[in-house]
């Protein structure tokens, strides 16, 4: 019975790592993926990364993003005091068994 959960144990590890180590080698591929399609259409790419840094540095787009940095920041913090509440009345509802 030992020897059952020992090798049920080091499956388990054994697709775990093999998880954890496949999710970089994707990440690579489309790294790749990514650099052939550059290679292939440096002009394009070019044009992008000029357009979103020109976009960025204009005044009214950074105003827009810092606004509505502001915004998520200013909300954020109730947001989660919310979520916090509402996982703790969960955890009494629970408890008392309703």
């Amino acid at each position: 019975m030992n020897e059952l959960q020992t090798d049920t144990l080091i499956r388990s590890e054994k697709s775990a790592a093999s998880g954890h180590l496949q999710l970089p080698e994707e990440w690579k591929e489309e790294l790749r993926k990514l650099q052939a399609h550059m290679t292939a259409r440096p002009f394009l790419y070019l044009g992008i990364a000029f357009f979103a840094g020109f976009v960025s540095q204009t005044f009214p787009a950074r105003l827009i993003f810092s606004v509505l940095m502001r915004l998520v920041s200013w909300f954020s913090g109730p947001a989660i005091l919310v979520l916090g509440a509402v996982k703790i009345s969960d955890l009494f509802r629970k408890s008392q068994g309703f």
